[in-house]
């Protein structure tokens, strides 16, 4: 990829300038490490395209391209939903729970609990007071959460590449489907090199270039033939 390469290339010019003490500014460190990481990440996945030579890393590597158009449809859908419950939780629960006290803690906190971590914590931290609508807010809000995520989303998203999975593995087994322009070639049985594919017109040119090249070999040989052999005159008067 000519990314990663122009990546490392000024990553590593930016390191000869601060080994060399030309730029001392902390950020440059920071831009440094930036590209130079950045650059390492889209080589080694970069290498990917050469695991497509042997045929189950292939399947592999075909899931991933198959599956990644619906994959990023399907997280576009989810994303918008896990937006309302970060902003519902912040809005609801931040005067009452440290881990909803900004947006991005908020986000944190939904995210860990997505995953399985750190739920009987979350749980815990709201304290059921005198006014005890939030307290049964939090409780719903949580469990809805997570069952929605654990048990619909994740399993939804897995499912997806799972079927990405089982049609290249039929693909393998019973053939590729074809393109449109070999679908396209097959609908006729003719040869590429068929006088079907010429109009009359350029069939005259073809059958006049043919003949003129025949008629100037035949007379480019007679001449000479002339030339060589002297008439029956000519062997008479000799």
């Amino acid at each position: 990829m000519i990314l990663n390469d122009i990546l490392i290339v000024v990553g590593s010019v930016l390191k000869i300038r601060l080994e060399r003490r030309l730029v001392e500014e902390i950020y440059h460190y920071n831009i440094c490490s930036l590209l130079l990481g950045t650059g390492n990440l889209l080589v080694w996945s970069g290498l990917l395209r050469y695991l497509g030579f042997f045929r189950q890393y292939n399947i592999l590597v075909l899931t991933m391209k198959r599956a990644l158009p619906n994959v990023i449809r399907y997280m576009f859908c989810a994303l918008l939903i896990y937006s309302g419950f970060c902003f519902c939780g912040w809005l609801v629960l931040g005067p009452y729970h440290l881990k909803f006290k900004s947006l991005s803690r908020t986000s944190e906190c939904l995210f860990s609990l997505i995953n399985g971590d750190d739920m009987f914590a979350t749980f815990a931290g709201i304290i059921e007071t005198e006014d005890t609508m939030i307290w049964w807010f939090s409780r719903i809000y949580l469990y809805f959460l997570i069952a929605l995520f654990i048990y619909v989303v994740l399993s939804l998203f897995i499912a997806i590449i799972m079927d990405s999975y089982d049609t290249i593995t039929e693909y393998y087994e019973k053939g590729f489907p074809l393109s449109d322009m070999k679908r396209f070639i097959a609908e006729c049985p003719d040869d590429a090199s068929s006088s079907i594919y010429l109009s009359d017109a350029e069939e005259d040119t073809v059958q006049n270039a043919f003949s003129n090249c025949w008629h100037g070999i035949t007379s480019m040989f007679g001449s000479e033939s002339a030339v060589r052999r002297p008439s029956a005159y000519q062997r008479i008067g000799s």
